[in-house]
C-alpha cells in the first residue's frame, strides 16, 4: 500500500483503537504524533502511563486537554534512546528545558 492510499483509509481513533497499536507514530496534517505506552529513563528504567500521568502536564487543546509527559521525561527517554532521530531533537529540547527551568 502507497502512503497515498493510506492517507484515504478511514480511521477510528478511540480508547480501543490505541489500546491496539501500543506504542505507535502517527502522521497528522501537523506531522508525526508519537503516542507512547512507556518511556525508558537515562538507565534503561521503564515508566509506563500510570507513573508518567501522575506528573504530566495537561495543556488545552481546543475544547480537549491532553496530558504530556514532563519535558525531562521525553529528554531522558530521547537520551536513552540514542537513535539519529532522537539525538537531532535534543539540542532544542535542552534547550526548552533549560529555559523552562529558569522561569
Amino acid at each position: 500500500m502507497s502512503d497515498e492510499e493510506a492517507r484515504q483509509l478511514p480511521v477510528m481513533v478511540d480508547a480501543n483503537t490505541l489500546l491496539s497499536f501500543g506504542s505507535s507514530t502517527w502522521m497528522t496534517a501537523a506531522g508525526p504524533l508519537d503516542l507512547l505506552v512507556e518511556l525508558r529513563d537515562r538507565q534503561g528504567g521503564r515508566h509506563d502511563y500510570g507513573e508518567l500521568s501522575a506528573r504530566a502536564v495537561g495543556y488545552d487543546v481546543g475544547d480537549l486537554t491532553v496530558q504530556l509527559a514532563l519535558l525531562d521525561d521525553i529528554v531522558a527517554s530521547k537520551e536513552f534512546a540514542g537513535r539519529d532521530k532522537d539525538r537531532l531533537a535534543l539540542p532544542e529540547l535542552n534547550e526548552l528545558l533549560r529555559r523552562q527551568q529558569s522561569s
